[in-house]
């Protein structure tokens, strides 16, 4: 950033709001929502409603060059899907709209037309090629790059005569000289020397606006009182203050949110894969872990919430600018991975939340085997019920060691690997490499994908089935398969039940005279053809006894 710092020193005692704040969320329709905008559009809202205040959708579509078609009903929809509800935007009522900027071009011109007869304001005919050998020489002779204000000279005569030429032209900031001051909620006061503050433009050839003019008329006009965006505008914020006060407005309060990164500290950005909301969405995660996740990214709870699990109500309630840090927030996947994994647990926990987990598991199950089922086990398997039973099945126990290591460990762990201690996270956990493994199940997609066994037959040739089979012996394979299919056989299917089952499973460990864990790790072959799973006798009264023989028989089958 090129500036003085004079001041960083926080404003703890006016940070945070004491009246409702009217805030807004203003993408560009030029794509899709990434994780970085969905965070600015979350803190917006989270001040909102933590305020009693508004939430405001604007579309800047002024670039009509980058406008993608559709991308305004797809921002709309992710922002449903993430529970950011807006209070005025496109669509919905309110007294401040058009909400797209595009629409709005009469009112940025009166305002154009006002800087120009003040003097705060002048029109440019400098021909692209000019402009360029502007950048050229100031390039060539190391100095920024600034307009040398040519058009600022022109007499009324020589601007008359351009105009009626009809020379293209565009509209430049006046830029007083000296000094501006901006005070930012997050990195204090700042200075910025005038020699940094170039005559940016404002109304472009085409007669649209530029981001500065647009967002400065539109933040006043629409009685914005916090502007929070990312770190990236505060460079133009010095712009956006010398046109607040050419128009003779109010300043709003400036919020700039930290940068996001990724894990080898190089900037995020739409170029760095994995970024898009939709895609998020697409591959299983939950809003409610997304939202977390991404309100994690530079602001931190003052409530010593050590889990760092939260809902979007409880993030309203907790949500202060006191708590926003100024340092670049890392985007660990794998802390998205693990905060999704415990909205999976929370929501498995109860039957509204089973419920919506089994209308998102439905349609995965049904892509991914539904041209192996029958009619009845379409009816059946994705059924409600069957597919409650699954969720139920697979989730990790709180009372297993592995739970336990996740909701300990794990983030710690997360958080050294961000630091790069890998030293530390060796000896706090030796064993850290297996995190993937314990936390197989990290989003509803991977249930149908990892999970496939509980919907049809394992494959047993498959590389994953070989792997399971090539710790275990054939003589011991055929033992316990002989003893299960008997032990099974014993129980009716009235009495397949976890209590029976696990005698079943313990009758079969003490007949084979093998070790428990041997068996057990026999018997989840058989029953799963995977090495690592749900409990084995969790999993076998899902399944069913007819399913659980038919396995059996196919093992000694593939012996013989």
């Amino acid at each position: 950033m090129s500036n003085t710092l004079v001041s960083c020193k926080r404003l703890f005692q006016t940070v945070q709001p004491t009246v409702a704040a009217r805030v807004r969320f203003a993408p560009s329709p030029t794509g899709y929502l990434h994780l970085g905008g969905l965070r600015t559009a979350l803190f917006n809202y989270l001040l909102a409603r933590k305020t009693g205040g508004v939430f405001i959708l604007r579309i800047e579509d002024t670039d009509r060059e980058r406008y993608v078609p559709g991308s305004v009903e797809r921002l709309i929809s992710v922002l449903s899907w993430s529970g950011l509800t807006f209070d005025e935007g496109p669509g919905k009522n309110g007294s401040h709209g058009s909400y797209y900027q595009s629409e709005r071009t009469d009112i940025y011109k009166y305002h154009v037309d006002k800087l120009i007869k003040e003097g705060n304001a002048y029109r440019c005919f400098c021909t692209p090629e000019r402009l360029k050998q502007i950048r050229s020489f100031a390039q060539k002779v190391g100095k920024g790059v600034a307009y040398d204000r040519h058009c600022l000279y022109l007499s009324k005569r020589e601007i008359d005569q351009n105009l009626a030429q009809g020379i293209p032209y565009t509209v430049r900031l006046k830029t007083p000289d000296g000094s501006v001051f901006v005070k930012d909620l997050i990195y204090g006061n700042i200075i910025f020397n005038d020699k940094h503050i170039d005559d940016t433009i404002l109304l472009k050839g085409d007669g649209y606006p530029t981001y500065h003019l647009a967002n400065v008329i539109d933040d006043h006009l629409m009685g914005i009182t916090h502007v929070l965006r990312g770190e990236e505008w505060l460079p133009s914020t010095p712009k956006h203050i010398v046109l607040y006060k050419a128009l003779g407005w109010n300043l709003p309060e400036f919020v700039h949110l930290p940068l996001l990164f990724n894990p080898d500290r190089s900037k995020l950005s739409k170029r760095s894969g994995e970024v898009n909301v939709e895609d998020f969405a697409q591959r299983g995660y939950l809003p409610e872990a997304l939202i977390n996740f991404v309100a994690l990214l530079g602001w931190s709870s003052s409530s010593g919430k050590k889990d760092e699990i939260f809902t979007l109500d409880e993030l309203i309630s907790e949500f202060s600018l006191e708590h926003i840090g100024r340092s670049g927030a890392i985007v660990m996947r794998e802390k998205l991975d693990w905060l999704n994994k415990q909205h999976l647990i929370r929501k498995s926990e109860s039957q509204n939340g089973l419920a919506e987990l089994v209308s998102l598991l439905k349609p995965l199950v049904y892509e991914r085997f539904g041209k192996q089922f029958n009619e009845s086990d379409k009816e059946y398997k994705l059924g409600d019920i069957y597919l409650s039973k699954v969720i139920v099945t697979i989730k990790i126990l709180k009372n297993k060691e592995g739970h336990l290591l996740l909701c300990v460990l794990a983030p710690i762990v997360l958080k050294l690997r961000e630091w790069g201690h890998a030293k530390e996270i060796k000896l706090l956990w030796p064993n850290s490499h297996l995190l993937k493994d314990l936390n197989r199940i990290q989003n509803i997609r991977d249930i149908a994908e990892l999970c496939g066994y509980f919907f049809v037959h394992p494959n047993y040739s498959s590389p994953e089935s070989k792997a399971a089979r090539s710790s275990i012996q054939d003589g011991d394979l055929k033992l316990v398969a002989m003893i299960a299919l008997e032990q099974i056989n014993l129980l009716n299917k009235t009495e397949f039940e976890v209590d029976t089952i696990k005698s079943a499973v313990n009758n079969i460990i003490s007949t084979s005279q093998l070790k428990q864990n041997q068996v057990l790790m026999i018997l989840r072959y058989i029953i799963t053809g995977v090495k690592i799973g749900a409990g084995v006798v969790e999993t076998m009264k899902t399944i069913g006894k007819d399913t659980i023989l038919q396995r059996i028989n196919k093992v000694l089958e593939l012996i013989n």
